[in-house]
């Protein structure tokens, strides 16, 4: 469940009232109240399958506000006062949140749809309420902001389009989510255009990174969840084996989402056949860097030895160099994508970026 920073502030003053301090945490474990307290907590498997029941776990007591999605209080103590304490302040928040949800806004009815919070006869009320139309080609492009907070980069991101129809949310303390509404004469390709220009806008005006991803278009409200899900994976995807962009596009990602499947140990045994003890003088950083810039050039040995400002017999000399340790040839198309794939692998191993 996602609160937004409206409810967040009155939530923050009720537990505010209170002598001893109540800590809220997020569906994931993270700690979103106090403010100064932002850590990752793991929650019991006690809690998660019966999370409106209060827990006594190491000293203190843990509760949840619903049995879908929801948030968790976690109070230090495990006397039956504090217990008692913590069901009231679950039992607030949950006013808290039903009040808001009674006076539910544009754009909390959009991050409900984003969310997949609301379908069926629930879907089609929120979009005659606030006439946004069944069908119609949109496409969600998610916005993560390294530094910035969501409520912060919405100032700069509403400036960036103009159409009625696209509609900002925010859905995280640092993420934002557009809903862009396609035109007949829009082609899909011109999304990551806009992208690019976001990214460079936000450089220049906060010098600090953003990551962007694009889903799939969708023609249908329904659909819109499953375009969610798509631009935020493409962001996860795209840090973890494209490190040097910050725009992602989903349809783009088509093998690394599949290499990202690839189990852990089945990635390392793999990676270990090109990637081992034997090879680590060979494969160093300027042989690395070599081999990405000649991949990036598709496999052109004038321009990629013009961009590494080298002759081009040294990368030659570099090229045979891999050809006799490995038995691979990276001027053939085959043996270039074998590589790549072996070399990607890696990132399965090295673990994966987590984001918020």
């Amino acid at each position: 469940m996602y609160l937004d920073h409206h409810s967040l502030a009155r939530i923050e003053r009720i537990l505010g009232q209170l002598k001893t301090q109540v800590m809220l945490l997020d569906t994931n474990g993270q700690v979103i109240l106090p403010k100064d307290n932002r850590r990752d907590l793991q929650l019991p498997e006690m809690l998660t399958r019966d999370p409106t029941r209060p827990l006594v776990y190491g000293g203190f007591t843990l509760i949840g506000t619903s049995d879908k999605q929801p948030l968790y209080l976690c109070m230090a103590g495990d006397s039956q006062d504090v217990q008692n304490c913590i069901v009231v302040c679950a039992e607030l928040i949950n006013m808290v949140i039903a009040s808001d949800a009674a006076h539910l806004g544009r754009e909390q009815a959009v991050r409900m749809i984003l969310r997949g919070e609301a379908e069926g006869t629930e879907l089609e009320g929120i979009a005659t309420e606030y006439n946004i139309p069944a069908e119609r080609v949109r496409c969600v492009i998610y916005f993560h902001f390294q530094d910035i907070e969501a409520k912060d980069a919405m100032d700069i991101l509403n400036n960036i389009t103009s159409d009625e129809q696209d509609v900002f949310v925010e859905v995280g303390r640092h993420s934002v989510a557009l809903v862009k509404a396609l035109g007949e004469d829009e082609e899909f390709d011109e999304l990551e255009q806009m992208g690019q220009a976001t990214l460079n806008t936000f450089i220049s005006e906060t010098n600090s990174p953003v990551y962007i991803g694009i889903g799939e278009p969708k023609q249908h409200i329904a659909d819109l969840h499953e375009g969610f899900v798509e631009a935020k994976t493409a962001i996860e995807v795209g840090r973890l084996y494209r490190d040097e962009q910050q725009v992602f596009v989903f349809r783009k990602l088509l093998i690394e989402r599949f290499l990202r499947d690839v189990p852990e140990d089945m990635a390392k045994k793999y990676n270990s056949l090109l990637f081992n003890r034997s090879t680590a003088r060979l494969f160093n950083e300027e042989m690395i860097q070599t081999i990405k810039k000649f991949f990036e050039n598709s496999l052109n040995l004038s321009e990629t030895a013009r961009q590494l400002y080298i002759h081009r017999n040294t990368l030659v000399y570099r090229l045979d160099k891999v050809q006799r340790n490995i038995g691979l040839d990276l001027r053939d198309f085959d043996d270039a994508v074998t590589f790549k794939l072996m070399m990607l692998l890696g990132r399965n191993i090295h673990g994966r970026k987590s984001w918020n």
